[in-house]
């Protein structure tokens, strides 16, 4: 079951909750309600046959998380992975995720009228949020599940 898209955070007195950080140049945001916890790399299973940007399986607390490196999901160049690269475990519809990221930055609370959704933003951009004079893409992440994670289709593996 995938959660819609289109759902709208929930503004606390303070703002929107995202959780920024970056992919090379680009700084990105995850609503905060999405995240779980952020994590440095632990030691990790590759899987045959897996998708380029599913770079293998953590033990979380006894329950393998499937790592995904952002940077080759949206087309960029890989990094190396090292004890110091950082992911970002989150959930969707019962399901979770470590998403490797470049640089984590803080958690921000945006003016929730400078959140928009947009059709044209991209399969994995949920909307754009603008923040401290910058436009931040927020990730949107049932078409991550979708394209990498789904089962029973077991889309983790090709063939």
């Amino acid at each position: 079951m995938m959660m819609n898209p289109a759902k709208r955070a929930t503004p606390t007195a303070n703002g929107l909750p995202i959780l920024t950080f970056s992919l090379g140049e680009q700084e990105y945001a995850l609503l905060i309600e999405d995240v779980v916890e952020v994590s440095a790399m632990v030691e990790r299973v590759a899987m045959p046959d897996a998708l380029p940007a599913v770079i293998g399986v953590a033990n979380r607390r006894g329950t393998p998380l499937p790592l995904l490196d952002l940077r080759i999901a949206f087309n960029q160049p890989a990094s190396p992975i090292t004890s110091a690269t950082l992911f970002i475990v989150a959930a969707q519809a019962g399901e979770q995720v470590g998403l490797v990221v470049d640089d984590l930055h803080q958690v921000e609370y945006a003016d929730s009228n400078q959140f928009n959704q947009l059709t044209t933003s991209g399969k994995y951009i949920r909307g754009i949020i603008s923040l401290r004079s910058q436009l931040i893409p927020v990730i949107a992440l049932p078409p991550l599940f979708e394209a990498y994670l789904t089962r029973p289709q077991q889309k983790i593996f090709e063939g």
